[in-house]
């Protein structure tokens, strides 16, 4: 059984034109040619291409100089410089001019890993010891030579040692931590309390 058409002429046309509409539109939208094509539209998407380096360019060197501001005094808590400082590299063996030697003591023949200033009343200090012993022993004398009292002392299975040190001058957050070439280092964070 053969259905005929209920719509009239006009309607036939209007559908047709509405295709050839949606089809026009539709090409658009299309990629242009692989093959050079229009040279105008080519040289329209290398400017945008170029545009879009030179933006990314510009954020990532804003980015670099925002983390190289960041960085000029550890990181934005006053904490440990991150991995890749240019703070990481700059060690000194030395105590600084202002270091409290008065309230901590650093024994004789101690070897100075890394020691500086963080801000007025505020100071780092790490030993490397050869071994366990010689740790301990470090330790133990800064303990007595500095008139400390110990408190939440407190030791994990890897070997690392964490504890408070305070005495009339300082408050120092001291740990000892493992390497694995057999060595230790001890580190002391260390407080005026103005004693």
């Amino acid at each position: 059984m053969v259905r005929r058409s209920t719509r009239t002429p006009a309607q036939l046309v209007m559908g047709v034109t509405t295709a050839a509409a949606l089809l026009v539109g539709l090409s658009a939208c299309a990629p242009e040619p692989s093959d050079g094509g229009n040279s105008d539209s080519a040289s329209s998407a290398s400017a945008d291409a170029d545009a879009g380096a030179a933006g990314s360019e510009a954020s990532s060197t804003a980015d670099g100089e925002k983390k190289a501001s960041g960085d000029a005094s550890g990181d934005s808590d006053g904490g440990w410089p991150q991995q890749g400082d240019p703070q990481e590299n700059s060690k000194s063996t030395s105590l600084p001019a202002s270091f409290p030697s008065d309230s901590f003591a650093v024994p004789d023949g101690a070897v100075i890993d890394d020691a500086g200033e963080r801000s007025a009343g505020e100071w780092y200090l790490v030993l490397n010891a050869k071994d366990q012993a010689d740790a301990d022993a470090s330790w133990q004398a800064i303990v007595d030579a500095s008139g400390f009292t110990e408190s939440d002392r407190s030791e994990t299975e890897n070997g690392d040692v964490s504890a408070t040190l305070t005495n009339a001058g300082v408050s120092v957050f001291a740990l000892q931590i493992p390497q694995e070439d057999g060595s230790v280092l001890v580190s002391f964070d260390i407080t005026a309390t103005g004693g």
